[in-house]
């Protein structure tokens, strides 16, 4: 997996076993999420864009959290 942060939203890009060309504009897709400072793995949901082409999933965008209120 590649990522990198281009002003200020991350791109990464991954493999996958697919073949198919899909481009999705994403606001609450569940992805995994690492946290370097604490070692956790948790899941966020992501807003951005998807591109997928044959064995390829190219993503831009930022995972957030959700707040809850009353």
């Amino acid at each position: 997996m590649i990522s990198a942060k281009i002003f200020n939203r991350l791109l990464t890009i991954e493999l996958r076993n697919g073949v198919g060309c899909d481009l999705e504009f994403v606001d609450s897709k569940p992805v995994w999420t690492y946290n370097h400072l604490t070692e956790e793995h948790s899941t966020m949901p992501f807003e951005g864009v998807v591109l997928l082409i044959p064995f390829m999933s190219i993503t831009y965008g930022r995972p957030y959290k959700e707040i809850e209120s009353e």
